[in-house]
């Protein structure tokens, strides 16, 4: 019982948060449509026409062209303690990358304007492999 009695101050100054966040972006683009593009036959014009405008845009290696479509769809459930130890307050840090859990594909096309390379995945891991390294004369 003293244990309880000792403990009470704690508990009662304590925070209990619950959290349930949805995060939805952009409608996926379904592989099929993707699929419908020839590598060396389709354009940059044939891909936005089937499937829209990209998220992202960015010149690759060799004068390259890279489209990223992506989405995301996850829910979060989750809850937190938090008992404050000092008078002074209390520190935090947040941080938050809303493209390292976006899922798609990169289209790339060369300095004909046709389609080379297609891959699937996390856009942050597909982006890191085609993009131009800055300073670079390739």
């Amino acid at each position: 019982m003293r244990k309880w009695i000792l403990a009470a101050p704690l508990v009662l100054a304590s925070c209990v948060t619950f959290k349930y966040e949805r995060h939805l972006l952009e409608q996926r683009v379904p592989a099929d449509a993707i699929a419908e593009l020839e590598i060396g036959t389709s354009t940059i014009q044939d891909a936005l026409a089937r499937l829209g405008a990209p998220l992202y845009v960015w010149e690759g290696a060799a004068d390259d062209v890279v489209l990223a479509y992506g989405s995301e769809n996850r829910r979060e459930v989750g809850f937190s303690v938090s008992i404050p130890l000092f008078d002074q307050g209390n520190a935090s840090f947040d941080y938050d990358d809303a493209s390292s859990r976006l899922e798609g594909f990169v289209l790339v096309f060369d300095d004909q304007n046709r389609l080379s390379i297609v891959r699937a995945g996390l856009l942050r891991e597909l982006g890191r492999a085609v993009r131009r390294r800055p300073g670079s004369d390739q």
